[in-house]
């Protein structure tokens, strides 16, 4: 054989055996590093299962595993939750202007309530207090009797007396909360509130409740505005038709309904009056062009044909009434369920 040739056939195999060798550390080096990434990626995958599964069980008693930044500013603009503004997609709420006294009416001048100061404050969801809140809501929720149920919420001493008369005498009983649906912190004119909101079969939808702060410290339950309590129930109120000023909770919106007594559109303004479990409605009017008319329209204008607001007020049928649905609008203490001037 020429000595061409076996030089060549030499440097044939010597690349061969170059390119064997590159290819399978080649192949070495890029298996090694796809079973790596796949056990990195595997691991990833199953510490944030675990992660998940004790965000679940935590979400499950309504803490959230999310801590927010320190320095974060309030969120902007604020809407309101119904039960605090009274509305279903209630415009931004506008901190009122100060006002000297002279400026303010009186208890017995104002027929509607005055512009409340809203301000967002950030909810650590992890402290302490939100923690116990969050428990006491559940012990609320667990509590057959109302009795027992006292502890549980603010002004007791007060509030007492009308649980007798919503449990015993009106057999009312507590809405039913479905799966907690949100968490908020608010300062509304000077007062703290802790707010949660729950799936519910409301007319709104939702069922919703404040919480103020107790004599220790301890947020307690706004109790009236989570049952939406009224010193009559709505049928009993109907049945007896009272003549004096009676006060209701209800959801509201503008309505077009003109009968008996308040048969004169042009004179009278009317709203339709729902009960807190949706099962009763009335009517009630004022007179157009009047404070309360005025204040009303503007308040209402943004709910729309279907929307709603929630009103605490005062209500009552006009002397020999022609009927059972149609009274006077008195006065609307508060725009939402919440009253804090009490």
């Amino acid at each position: 054989m020429p000595s061409g040739s076996i030089g060549s056939h030499r440097a044939f195999l010597g690349v061969s055996i170059t390119l064997c060798v590159i290819l399978s550390l080649t192949l070495y080096v890029g298996w090694t590093f796809y079973f790596f990434n796949t056990a990195s990626r595997n691991s990833k995958i199953e510490k944030a299962q675990i992660a998940e599964k004790k965000a679940k069980e935590l979400e499950k008693l309504g803490i959230s595993l999310a801590k927010p930044h320190a320095a974060a500013p309030a969120p902007a603009p604020v809407i309101l939750p119904k039960i605090l503004a009274g509305g279903v997609d209630a415009a931004p709420a506008a901190v009122a202007p100060a006002t000297t006294p002279a400026q303010q009416p009186s208890q017995q001048e104002a027929v509607n309530p005055a512009e409340s100061s809203v301000q967002p404050l950030p909810l650590l969801e992890t402290s302490d207090e939100v923690v116990q809140a969050v428990a006491l809501l559940d012990q609320y929720w667990k509590t057959e009797s109302w009795k027992d149920r006292i502890p549980l919420v603010a002004n007791s001493e007060r509030v007492a007396r009308l649980m007798k008369d919503y449990y015993e005498t009106q057999k009312a009983s507590d809405p039913v909360p479905g799966d907690l649906v949100n968490k908020a912190r608010y300062q509304i004119d000077g007062t703290e509130i802790l707010y949660f909101s729950y799936a519910s079969n409301r007319p709104t939808g939702t069922l919703e409740i404040a919480m103020l702060r107790g004599p220790q410290g301890k947020f307690l339950i706004d109790w009236e505005s989570l049952t939406g309590y009224g010193e009559m129930s709505f049928q009993e109120f109907r049945n007896k038709r009272p003549a004096s000023p009676v006060l209701m909770r209800s959801y509201v919106r503008l309505f077009e309904y003109y009968n008996y007594e308040f048969s004169n559109s042009s004179k009278y303004l009317c709203i339709k009056l729902i009960s807190e479990n949706g099962d009763n409605s009335l009517y009630a009017y004022c007179e157009r062009g009047s404070q309360l008319a005025r204040w009303i329209e503007t308040d209402l204008a943004a709910t729309g044909p279907a929307g709603f607001k929630g009103y605490t007020m005062l209500i009552s049928f006009p002397p020999n009434a022609q009927s059972s649905q149609c009274v006077h609008l008195d006065k609307v203490l508060a725009q939402r369920w919440l009253n804090l001037q009490k």
